[in-house]
């Protein structure tokens, strides 16, 4: 059986806050922002994946991220960006599944996080490449 979506959401925000922060919270009622900073402490911030595994618990499946180019994931052209929701928002999502218009947007990839990706692929690539290489050494010594 499915918690109702109020009580899995005070689930799971009693896991990042205070019981004082999370009572705090409650008091706010629908109008409480859910998403970002909750009590200005780095240490409590709730992020969009803690949302999402709980919206997915409620059928609400997530937006399409969009593939701009086919190599998505070493270049990336576009990045889906969440607005912040309230909780009466969140609730009326879980009952409708359906996400408003203004909910999330495709931003532009700066030049610098694209540079940044592909570094990131090929140190990992030259990495592996190097790890096999050493093995490879080895194991003809080991061999002869």
């Amino acid at each position: 059986m499915v918690k109702p979506f109020e009580k899995g959401l005070y689930d799971l925000l009693g896991t990042r806050l205070s019981p004082e922060c999370l009572e705090a919270f409650k008091a706010r009622g629908d109008d409480a922002y859910v998403l970002g900073d909750l009590d200005g402490d780095a240490e409590t911030d709730f992020y969009i994946d803690d949302m999402m595994t709980l919206l997915a618990i409620h059928g609400v499946k997530p937006p399409a991220e969009e593939r701009v180019s086919p190599f998505w994931w070493l270049w990336p052209d576009k990045c889906l960006v969440y607005r912040d929701f309230t909780v009466g928002e969140l609730k009326a999502l879980a009952k409708s599944k359906v996400w408003p218009a203004d909910a999330y947007a495709y931003e532009p990839v700066p030049l610098s996080q694209k540079l940044t990706s592909l570094t990131v692929m090929l140190v990992l690539a030259g990495l592996v490449l190097g790890i096999i290489a050493l093995l490879g050494f080895w194991l003809g010594r080991w061999l002869k």
